[in-house]
């Protein structure tokens, strides 16, 4: 007994030690950039400017804006904000852009920091894509056009994004937001249990908070800055919102909806997809036509 006593007793700095370089590992991992190796940097037909929008911290945010080609609606939005979510870019929302730009709305496409042609930086879940974004919006109105009333879509992360939006900047009015996670805390345990699998309950529930609080600290913000679910709260009265998420959703759990459309009061409507995980809520027939009408204000109609 006392030489498996000292044997623990030698196990326990390797274990500590272990412990300690996997979740430091793992909080990097939260903030890594995920700008792709070889990219494409070809300007895609519809795209009328390019703008390289520099940030005090050195990052610079790559955009694309397409100019409408056709009168805008009546109850349209004058501009729109495209994201995109985790791990993507904004090439893969051209056609969503060109649409916008096809029924009288500008489309601004944005490679959010860490992703595309922007800066190979932290990530930091809104903290800081959401003065990034304001940034744009004045270099657009600067170089390009009046913004007038702003729209915003995102996806997924990009949705996050999005919603965090309208509390530090009042040209965006109106939000599309399809399966967002309600903060960046809520959102690490699930994609823990993810990654791990059957081994996530190795993981304590306290550890989430550590890497999340490491994340920030390496990559320099405050990781309570980044909630979706405080920011919609103090939102604008006049905000208008559209909490779009699946009852299926394996990644992002249905209840950080409720979470967010609670918090966020009369300024939300939530819409339910029944039956869709995941990835197949961020594109489907009824997110589509839900989208045209929240901000270009008229019925889809499939062009």
């Amino acid at each position: 007994m006392r030489r498996l006593f000292a044997a623990l007793l030698l196990l326990l700095p390797s274990a500590a030690a272990a412990y300690l370089v996997t979740s430091w590992h793992l909080a990097e991992d939260l903030i890594r950039p995920r700008n792709p190796e070889n990219p494409d940097t070809s300007i895609p037909d519809g795209v009328d400017r390019v703008l390289r929008v520099e940030r005090p911290d050195g990052a610079v945010i790559d955009t694309w804006v397409l100019l409408p080609t056709a009168p805008k609606p009546p109850r349209a939005v004058d501009t729109v904000v495209v994201l995109h979510g985790i791990s993507d870019q904004k090439r893969t929302m051209i056609s969503l852009g060109r649409r916008f730009q096809r029924h009288g709305v500008m489309a601004v496409l944005i490679d959010l920091r860490g992703h595309g042609l922007s800066s190979a930086v932290p990530i930091t879940y809104g903290a800081r894509e959401v003065e990034d974004i304001a940034a744009v919006l004045d270099a657009v109105e600067a170089e390009v056009a009046p913004v007038g009333e702003v729209g915003a879509y995102g996806p997924s992360y990009g949705a996050a994004v999005a919603l965090q939006l309208p509390a530090g900047d009042r040209r965006v009015a109106r939000v599309v937001a399809v399966a967002a996670f309600a903060s960046m805390r809520r959102l690490v345990r699930p994609l823990l249990a993810q990654e791990w699998e059957a081994m996530a309950w190795l993981i304590p529930d306290a550890l989430t908070d550590v890497l999340v609080d490491r994340a920030g600290a390496l990559g320099g913000f405050d990781p309570d800055e980044a909630s979706p679910q405080r920011r919609v709260a103090e939102a604008p009265a006049s905000a208008r919102m559209l909490v779009v998420h699946s009852r299926d959703d394996e990644t992002i759990p249905y209840p950080q909806a409720l979470d967010i459309v609670q918090s966020c009061g009369e300024r939300c409507e939530l819409l339910t997809l029944e039956g869709m995980n995941h990835h197949e809520s961020l594109s489907n027939l009824e997110l589509r036509r839900a989208l045209h009408h929240f901000l270009v204000g008229e019925e889809w109609t499939g062009h």
